[in-house]
């Protein structure tokens, strides 16, 4: 359950001026969600990373409301895993409903494209 806060409203966010749950927000706690159901559905050594995110944001919600977020175990394709998710409010009516998909990738290999350096 999230609580919304002004930290989470489209005004405080710059996604909009009013002071309602700002749908990058909504996001961001959709896809920490399918994040925390992928993580045990990958072996150790590797992880997921999102690279699709479809939301309908079909409700306003203002500060203090509660928004629950769901979504579906991971439909695995072989290379991603693929997210049914929604979000409901404190009478269960949906605020948002959409697809998240995740690729699946070794950890070590991923990070290894980009060079690091080091720490003076």
């Amino acid at each position: 359950m999230h609580t919304v806060t002004d930290a989470d409203t489209a005004a405080e966010l710059g996604s909009g001026d009013l002071p309602v749950l700002a749908t990058p927000r909504l996001i961001s706690w959709l896809e920490r969600l399918t994040h925390a159901v992928a993580r045990t559905a990958v072996p150790e050594g590797q992880t997921t990373v999102g690279t699709l995110v479809k939301i309908e944001h079909l409700k306003a919600t203002p500060v203090g409301g509660t928004i629950r977020c769901e979504c579906s175990k991971g439909m695995s394709d072989g290379r991603r895993l693929i997210f049914h998710v929604g979000a409901f409010d404190e009478a269960d009516e949906p605020v948002a409903a959409g697809e998240i998909q995740r690729r699946v990738v070794d950890s070590d290999r991923f990070m290894s494209r980009f060079p690091t350096t080091a720490a003076d």
